[in-house]
């Protein structure tokens, strides 16, 4: 459909110039018509069609071209105003983990930077990215006087966030939104920003007419609907909304979006374990697990141990977010059909009937990596395994029982490979 942008004569979102048969007072114009093509419309957009060169709310920042901080503080940090009474609950439903790094967009005074500032501790970072130099200037001084040595500023520009790409794991953007002149280019720059997998945590205002109040109608310059469907064209997936956390906001969650299938990846252990690489996505691994895979599944002759390879699978996904092999304590304790995998080479031709067990170099590998690598002893029994049929590397232990009660004693993880 061809259209085009037309200056706004008010706080309204651009009408779209729309054909004949969609004009005002034609038998297919209503509301919910309306809304339902304009969003059908922004969802099937690329991200260039919103690369506009003219702001979509003009002045709407001249009030922060040189802030009057105090006065803002005032403002914003008292308990009339909603997403301050609950920063605690906005906090706690952004599921920010230590160690990441959070970008706290249009961060204003810092309310939420020193929040976000205490969630990722020392070893996170938090940048608060703001239009006004006062605003970063005093966010710095209050996180000196705090002793919060995470917090990073960055000062915008008005169709950039100006953050490197794939620097950051979740952006926040609370009561900002409608205050972005240029989305399309603001959003792809924080698109390009967000480590694969991302996530983006939106927070504004409730724009609803006959329900918002005067001031959020004027001021805001479109609902919901239509804010979610700018986010989804710039290279967003929706994955969540809390509904009933606020009344006068709303709370969405989005995560960037790949646009091509991630590429399987090996970085501590060569050959197999393969991950794709979605450093920004939550779940993230963390120094000092310890983890105790209890394998009891067999495999085919000619194949690896899905125990061990699930091992394997663990060490490169630590490998992939920058840590390494002794950041995580890994015990893999094999019994029932699993004892195959343990076997030497000539122990597993003589059994299954193949040249040699395909286990050995990836048991050698996991062991120069420091994982424990096991067999119940009881099953040697129970299966008539002589103990020198056993790899050179692997443990045999008093059994499977004890020593999965002993791991977890000690503070394993238990991992089930059934």
């Amino acid at each position: 459909m061809d259209y085009t942008l037309i200056e706004p004569t008010d706080s309204r979102l651009h009408e779209p110039r729309l054909p004949l048969p969609f004009a005002k007072g034609s038998p297919m114009w209503s509301q919910p018509f309306f809304c339902r093509a304009l969003l059908v419309l922004l969802a099937s957009l690329p991200l260039a069609a919103f690369a506009q060169e003219k702001s979509v709310k003009p002045g709407i920042n001249d009030s922060f071209q040189k802030p009057d901080v105090e006065a803002f503080v005032e403002r914003f940090e008292v308990e009339s105003r909603e997403v301050f009474l609950h920063r605690e609950a906005i906090l706690a439903a952004c599921r920010i983990e230590p160690g990441q790094t959070v970008a706290d967009i249009g961060a204003g005074t810092g309310l939420y930077t020193r929040l976000f500032s205490q969630a990722v501790g020392p070893e996170g970072r938090v940048i608060a990215v703001d239009i006004a130099q006062e605003f970063l200037d005093h966010i710095q001084a209050s996180s000196r006087a705090a002793d919060q040595k995470n917090v990073e500023t960055i000062r915008c520009k008005p169709d950039s966030t100006e953050l490197a790409p794939s620097s950051i794991d979740v952006a926040f953007i609370c009561d900002t939104y409608h205050h972005f002149e240029f989305p399309g280019k603001t959003m792809s720059s924080l698109h390009t920003a967000l480590k694969p997998g991302g996530r983006l945590i939106l927070v504004d205002f409730r724009r609803i007419e006959g329900e918002s109040t005067p001031w959020t109608l004027n001021h805001v310059r479109a609902g919901q609907e239509v804010f979610e469907a700018e986010i989804k064209a710039a290279g967003f997936r929706k994955i969540g909304e809390r509904k009933g956390l606020l009344k006068e906001n709303y709370f969405v969650e989005f995560q960037k979006l790949e646009t091509e299938p991630s590429e399987l990846k090996m970085f501590l252990i060569e050959g197999t374990g393969g991950v794709a690489p979605l450093t920004g996505a939550p779940a993230a691994p963390r120094a000092g697990a310890r983890v105790v895979f209890d394998v009891t599944a067999a495999a085919k002759p000619t194949e690896i141990n899905p125990g061990l390879e699930r091992a394997a699978r663990l060490l490169n996904l630590y490998g992939a977010a920058g840590l390494k092999s002794s950041d995580i304590h890994i015990a893999i304790v094999l019994h029932g059909d699993a004892a195959a995998a343990a076997l030497t080479d000539e122990a597993y031709a003589k059994q299954q009937s193949v040249e040699k067990n395909p286990n050995a170099p990836l048991i050698a590998t996991l062991r120069a990596a420091g994982v424990d690598v096991t067999i119940c002893g009881q099953t040697l029994a129970r299966k008539n395994i002589p103990h020198r049929d056993i790899a050179e590397g692997v443990v045999i232990v008093t059994s499977a029982l004890t020593s999965l009660i002993n791991h977890q004693s000690r503070g394993h993880s238990l991992l089930l490979v059934p």
